[in-house]
């Protein structure tokens, strides 16, 4: 059962220095970025301590890069984050210190060992201790005299993930984590990750396209599509605003041309169809007749949710795809 989730943290009254109104977990303010052929706009999430937040979205829709603002490694255009209730914008150093990340690309030394990287960026990290950096190591399954350039790409992960831990992050910021774990350390590592997250109180962006390990383990979720933020809140919520509805082909056709409101998408086939309905926008007498079980309707997952939301482009009664099975 996953915990309690406050989208919105409450203010603290301590103010250490450098310390915003904001109280400790992640917050994202009107983050915007703009490129020559792309544009990440309107940004807004918070994340408390002991939550994950699931970022959603098709290649290019825009993770990557929030996830690189949010990690200092990319400028934004605007907006403003808080990192533990300190501003990255006006204290980046110590924002940054709190700030343990899974990002592909070279950010370390490819010809040294696992223990002198380790002890070489962790000088950049107040709270790094060679403890921590051995336990996670062998925790992750990691030999430290193992040398960075001849690891795969998930023992790099596992290694970026090791070195994040050993310096107590307060935010976790985790880009296609598990796409390149082996089906075992997979499992093992979204029951690490939950474990770790509850204990130490760490809020987490955890970017992927892999839909089932959010439904295991994700509080919140952000969902982003060509650089817009689609939706943001609970998965419980989602799944009690919107369901799946099928039926036989007449049913779905005589939906279709009553341009029912609360239709996000719909797929009709020669034997059947299969619609996505936003509660919250259908009309009352749909919206009962549902609830009396005078259609057929199951709870939806992420994965279909998500190909609806994207593909469907939240524009009630479209098709999204026409003549195949449902």
């Amino acid at each position: 059962m996953r915990k309690k989730v406050i989208i919105e943290t409450e203010h603290s009254n301590r103010k250490d220095a450098g310390q915003e109104s904001f109280t400790e977990g992640l917050k994202v303010e009107n983050l915007s970025k703009k490129y020559r052929n792309f544009q990440l706009g309107q940004v807004n999430f918070a994340i408390p301590p002991g939550n994950i937040l699931g970022l959603l979205g098709q290649n290019g829709s825009g993770k990557t890069t929030t996830i690189k603002i949010l990690a200092g490694h990319t400028k934004k255009n605007q907006g403003r984050i808080w990192i533990n209730g300190v501003s990255l914008e006006k204290h980046p150093i110590q924002a940054k210190a709190q700030i343990g990340f899974m990002l592909e690309g070279p950010m370390f030394f490819e010809n040294k060992s696992l223990w002198e990287n380790g002890k070489a960026f962790g000088r950049f990290y107040p709270n790094f201790t060679e403890k921590n950096w051995r336990k996670w190591l062998s925790v992750c399954k990691l030999q430290p005299s193992s040398w960075l350039g001849l690891l795969s790409q998930g023992e790099r992960m596992k290694f970026q993930f090791a070195f994040a831990m050993a310096h107590c992050p307060k935010v976790l910021l985790l880009d296609e984590p598990t796409g390149n774990l082996d089906p075992v350390f997979r499992r093992e590592f979204l029951d690490i990750l939950q474990e770790v997250v509850e204990e130490e109180q760490i809020s987490v962006v955890f970017s992927t396209h892999l839909t089932s390990d959010l439904e295991r383990i994700a509080d919140q979720i952000v969902l982003l599509d060509q650089g817009r933020m689609l939706y943001a809140d609970t998965i419980e919520h989602m799944q009690e605003r919107y369901c799946l509805v099928k039926g036989g082909p007449k049913e779905g056709r005589d939906l279709k041309e009553r341009g029912e409101p609360g239709i996000v998408g719909i797929q009709i086939s020669q034997v059947g169809y299969e619609a996505m309905v936003d509660l919250n926008q259908s009309s009352d007498d749909f919206r009962n007749k549902i609830q009396q079980t005078d259609y057929e309707y199951e709870t939806i997952d992420l994965s279909k949710w998500m190909y609806y939301m994207t593909k469907g482009g939240n524009n009630c009664g479209s098709y999204v795809e026409t003549n195949q099975a449902v």
